[in-house]
């Protein structure tokens, strides 16, 4: 097998060409729903309360996927992605609905606006598992890997674009009307989800609720006695606390330490998202065999590194955010990608659970208590405390003072 492939493969599949073109539609709507929220956040408190705030908010939009991320695993297995993930996405398009009326009565407050965050953080436990095992659903197992990636390729131009958006939208028509644009964007991906056929192969043909058990303890343990994907998870778990921060807490760093305003904030989240559209598309022209062998601990190197660098001089921030995206957007195509390939088909959606439980619980609850230490010392010096932990993570692990796992066998 070459070591260079066509970086976009996977869209020959027409499936999964649907899904990626809807997919695309809804992350762009998500990112203008975030970035207007953690704005609008930074304007009800003042300056020394507003990282807390949105550590708050990102707290209640990711944690509940600690409880529920296992729970998803389960039932993905017994009822299918596709299934699962109809269902979140209906949830979520009522979520924003219901978010830009408040927005358009001048009904919003502060408890609207997080409870609103906690609703999604419950569906978020269910979306990301299902979305990565629907992906594995529909594509072929030796395309997997650039399915996924042209998946992150999407997140990151989202990331990149919706920002963006949110900025000029907000300037020139008002809050209320980025809030509809997103509620608007789910529409295509429901569409999207009722006519692609649904070819998961159930592992159970009977539920109850002691069995739920047996199964979600059978999942646990598989990945407790597999070497590698321990291995995977600690890194994911320390980029999930320390390295998404940096991103999730970026209003404040830009209003407090950068100085600028949504446009400033949405220049430097651009640069983030190019930076991760460059990282996905290298990532994407990578065999799978090769792939799923590379050091991630390289990436978490650089991430580090940059988080120091924009915490030590804030003009670098756009050029540190740029190599953050790149390395992010690598680091979360090779450990995802190695997470499924490496997992029996009747334990994938317990794995990619695992995965996502990590993901989705460290982010928000890393953002909070950083958040919430960025109130007590300020966010310049939570971001150079972050950084300094990666980097001192990511040595140690490069100098084999973290015990180093087996190379994960071929795929099959």
């Amino acid at each position: 097998m070459s070591r260079v492939m066509n970086p976009y493969r996977a869209l020959k599949n027409r499936h999964y060409r649907n899904f990626w073109i809807a997919q695309s539609i809804s992350l762009i709507g998500t990112w203008i729903d975030t970035t207007l929220r953690g704005w609008v956040a930074v304007n009800l408190f003042p300056e020394s309360k507003a990282a807390g705030f949105i550590g708050l908010i990102a707290f209640l939009k990711g944690f509940p996927s600690v409880f529920f991320s296992p729970v998803a695993g389960v039932l993905i297995d017994w009822f299918g992605p596709k299934t699962i993930l109809l269902y979140t996405q209906l949830l979520d398009a009522a979520n924003a609905f219901f978010m830009a009326y408040l927005v358009w009565k001048g009904l919003l407050s502060p408890f609207f606006l997080l409870s609103l965050s906690l609703l999604m953080g419950i569906t978020s436990g269910f979306y990301l598992p299902s979305r990565n095992t629907f992906i594995s659903d529909i594509v072929p197992k030796d395309v997997l890997p650039n399915a996924l990636a042209l998946h992150s390729m999407i997140f990151n131009v989202a990331r990149m674009v919706g920002p963006t958006i949110a900025g000029f939208v907000v300037k020139y028509y008002g809050l209320e009307f980025g809030f509809v644009i997103n509620a608007l964007s789910f529409l295509p991906l429901i569409i999207a989800l009722m006519v692609i056929p649904d070819n998961h192969s159930r592992t159970s043909s009977h539920a109850s609720f002691k069995k739920f058990f047996v199964d979600l303890v059978e999942g646990v343990r598989y990945v407790s006695t597999n070497a590698v994907l321990i291995k995977t998870f600690v890194g994911l778990t320390m980029y999930s606390l320390f390295g998404m921060p940096f991103g999730m807490l970026m209003q404040a760093f830009v209003k407090s330490v950068v100085k600028s305003d949504i446009l400033g904030y949405g220049i430097i989240m651009g640069m983030m998202g190019v930076g991760a559209f460059v990282g996905a598309n290298v990532v994407a022209a990578i065999n799978p065999e090769r792939l799923i062998r590379m050091k991630e601990d390289f990436l978490l190197l650089v991430i580090g590194s940059s988080i120091l660098a924009a915490a030590l001089r804030p003009a670098l921030t756009p050029y540190a955010a740029f190599f953050i995206g790149a390395c992010q957007s690598s680091f979360f195509n090779i450990t995802n990608s190695r997470t499924q390939l490496l997992s029996p088909s009747n334990m994938k959606g317990r794995t990619i659970s695992l995965y996502s439980f990590l993901n989705t619980g460290g982010s928000p609850t890393g953002t909070f208590i950083l958040g919430l230490l960025g109130n007590a010392i300020g966010v310049r010096s939570v971001y150079t405390f972050a950084g300094l932990i990666l980097l001192i993570f990511s040595i140690s692990r490069l100098f084999s003072l973290v015990n180093p796992a087996k190379e994960p066998k071929n795929i099959q």
